[in-house]
């Protein structure tokens, strides 16, 4: 299946109505749990760092009851374009406004930075799609 690019150049979103929040190369154990939560294979430490302090990959965590339920991470891809990457929602918690919070907090983040915000998704995954287009992103050519 083909992936679909998109592009944003301008946000401004409203406050987080849950609770996000960084992570740092220091909390592989709660990286750990979330990706348990959305059965994933738990990361190796050093695989997490790796990510992180050399490949400039920051993640954040959604938090709904006390537990990590969804995902997004901000990965540089140049000088210019930041991705809003690796968005996730655990499937006993998807069609809530997760992955629209997580999107609109990573969108915000990379524009604060000024960058241009890129996301990324399979062309059959119409949900993901949903959500970068309500947001704005434009489709771009490749």
């Amino acid at each position: 299946m083909a992936e679909i690019i998109y592009h944003l150049t301008q946000y401004a979103a409203a406050p987080p109505q849950s609770n996000i929040v960084w992570l740092t190369a220091h909390d592989v154990v709660k990286f750990n749990e979330h990706l348990l939560l959305v059965g994933q294979t738990p990361s190796k430490e050093s695989q997490f760092n790796t990510m992180v302090q050399v490949g400039g990959v920051r993640y954040c965590l959604l938090y709904h009851d006390g537990l990590a339920v969804a995902r997004g991470a901000v990965e540089p891809l140049d000088n210019n374009v930041w991705e809003a990457a690796d968005i996730r929602t655990a499937k006993a918690y998807r069609n809530r406004g997760f992955a629209t919070e997580i999107l609109r907090f990573l969108s915000q983040h990379i524009i604060e930075h000024g960058k241009i915000a890129s996301c990324r998704t399979e062309e059959d995954n119409e949900a993901m799609r949903a959500i970068i287009e309500a947001i704005g992103y434009q489709q771009i050519d490749r």
